[in-house]
Parts: structure tokens; sequence; C-alpha cells
């Protein structure tokens, strides 16, 4: 499966300041997602070109800092390498892929902070 890092997402108290990127990606990275964590839904494991080195690394990065999931195979034999090494990368089928990148937009709902709520309430 097949994704992009956001270009822009919501940084800091309250979500008031923007990051391009996550600190391993560029924004607008092409990654891929060769795994994740069912049980939380919160991370997937990606496969990408680093920020600075510009080497392909495998890490894990939250679902809410990647967009545009889409189905597709892997052909750059270093990627390849490094999703078949990992054992957290479990995608195998094309229909696995299909499966999960019309999950993971589930997941990011799920995950979203919640824009009504007043953050000068005090929880109890």
């Amino acid at each position: 499966m097949v994704a992009n890092i956001k270009r822009d997402h919501p940084y800091g108290e309250g979500g008031i300041e923007s990051k391009s990127g996550t600190r391993q990606f560029r924004g607008g990275t092409k990654v891929y997602i060769g795994g994740c964590y069912a049980g939380t839904c919160d991370g997937v494991v990606c496969v990408g070109l680093h920020r600075k080195s510009r080497k392909f690394i495998t890490c894990v990065v939250s679902v809410m800092h990647v967009e545009n999931f889409r189905p597709k195979v892997a052909y750059h034999p270093e990627v390849v390498r490094q999703l078949k090494e990992d054992e957290r990368c479990w995608f195998q089928t094309q229909e696995d892929a299909q499966n999960w990148a019309a999950a993971f937009p589930n997941w990011q709902e799920i995950w979203r902070p919640n824009k009504t709520s007043n953050m000068d309430e005090p929880t109890l």
C-alpha cells in the first residue's frame, strides 16, 4: 500500500501552529505502508525516503500524518527488502491493501482531536 505524508498538520497546544511533514519525512513524501498497529489504530509502519539523508528508512508514523491511501505494488528493490525484513510489515496481498486503505481514514476520524471541546475548561 502507498500513501503520502501530509504537507501540513496542526502542531502545538491547541493545534494553532502548523508543521510540514514529520521528523523523518518531508511533507508530500510517498511512503510504502507494510503494516500497522491494529489494536490501537494509531500508527502505521512506513518505508520512505528520509528527510535529510534521502535514504530509505523504516519507521512508525502516526496515522494522523498520512493521507491519500491507495493499494499499489512496491517495485523498488530497497523498499521490497525493507518490507520483507521487518516483522511488523504483514500486508501481503492486494486484498489486504484494499481493505486497510479503506480502514485508515476511519482510524483518522477516531484519533482526530475533538474540535468542539473547550480547552479552557478543566477536566474532572
